[in-house]
């Protein structure tokens, strides 16, 4: 082992090591190649010549005689200090264990919140819970006819909608007046059946409340021209509709007004048919609709696309024959 030490003196032990750097009192520097707590023996240095220092000797001693008897002492506190900061790593990795663990739980806690907070805060219903003048056993709600009665043995369409879903409103406008035509004209019954499944999707409440609305409307008889106005105003995706919309502009559009605009009001605010409205996103669910907008005969789903061919026109005549075909 190569030293720098002072020529007249073997005392004098180095005054501070830092980052790898050794200081001594006669400025002496030198990087460390290697070194242990304790003794003069320990500082190991480049074998080159000091540069300005010519009262320094080099000198090959593998240490200092005056801390031969050191050695031990020195491995000694080595090896407590090591053990020392073994100990302090495990408490540090300890404590991280512990905030990772608190954390984790702190990130569970505000998801359960957020639930009960949805969940408390949806509006309870006041009023006595009603089932629309015009539902069907499969928690629809039939479309009237505002001209001739149905023959008794007309195919009947079910149509699946999300008050919120843009395809939704497409279809309407494509094939809602096709559909309307075939009801007047007697040749088909039809049904709107309405899941909020969306509402979960947008993370808002506007798809349970649109259908609300629209058994609110089919309790004043103005089913139909609220379904109409619905889509036609409909908002972009995900804006959702305000209760303003809902219980004053679309049912006003739709020639609901004086006494009725009054009842269908107390009837949207109570949510007078809450269960009806829930049985029907249950029942979506139940017949694995998978999706909106869904057009059934029975249990044959009408294919209005085939690829980038349209295979059922939007004319009554082309509706009615797929209609009839799905009906076998």
């Amino acid at each position: 082992m190569l030293v720098w030490r002072p020529a007249t003196s073997s005392a004098g032990l180095p005054e501070q090591i830092t980052s790898g750097i050794i200081n001594y009192p006669w400025e002496l520097v030198g990087a460390i190649n290697a070194f242990e707590v304790g003794g003069w023996n320990t500082i190991h240095l480049p074998a080159t010549a000091h540069p300005r220092r010519p009262d320094l000797t080099l000198t090959t001693d593998t240490r200092s005689d005056h801390m031969a008897g050191h050695t031990g002492a020195s491995r000694r506190e080595a090896m407590r200090l090591r053990a020392q900061a073994e100990e302090a790593k495990a408490r540090r990795n300890g404590r991280i264990l512990w905030i990772s663990m608190a954390a984790v739980a702190v990130a569970v806690l505000v998801i359960l919140v957020l639930v009960i907070t949805q969940t408390m805060g949806k509006d309870a219903p006041s009023a006595e819970q009603q089932t629309p003048p015009n539902a069907t056993d499969g928690y629809g709600i039939e479309m009237t006819t505002q001209d001739v009665a149905p023959a008794t043995d007309a195919p009947h369409l079910v149509i699946w909608e999300d008050s919120q879903c843009p395809i939704c409103s497409q279809y309407e406008q494509t094939y809602g007046p096709v559909v309307k035509q075939l009801v007047d004209e007697g040749k088909i019954t039809t049904e709107i059946r309405t899941a909020h499944f969306l509402d979960a999707q947008l993370r808002n409440d506007s798809s349970e409340r649109a259908a609300l609305a629209g058994a609110s409307a089919d309790a004043v008889g103005k089913f139909r021209e609220f379904h109409d106005v619905l889509f036609t105003q409909q908002p972009e995706e995900g804006v959702g509709f305000t209760d303003q919309q809902l219980r004053v502009d679309f049912p006003t559009a739709a020639g609901i007004e004086g006494a009725d605009l009054t009842k269908f009001q107390e009837l949207y605010d109570g949510r007078a048919f809450s269960d009806f409205v829930d049985k029907a996103n249950d029942q979506f669910t139940i017949d694995k609709i998978g999706g909106t907008p869904t057009y059934k005969v029975g249990d044959t789903k009408l294919e209005f696309f085939s690829g980038q061919e349209v295979v059922i026109q939007p004319t009554a005549e082309d509706m009615l024959r797929a209609i009839t075909e799905a009906n076998g």
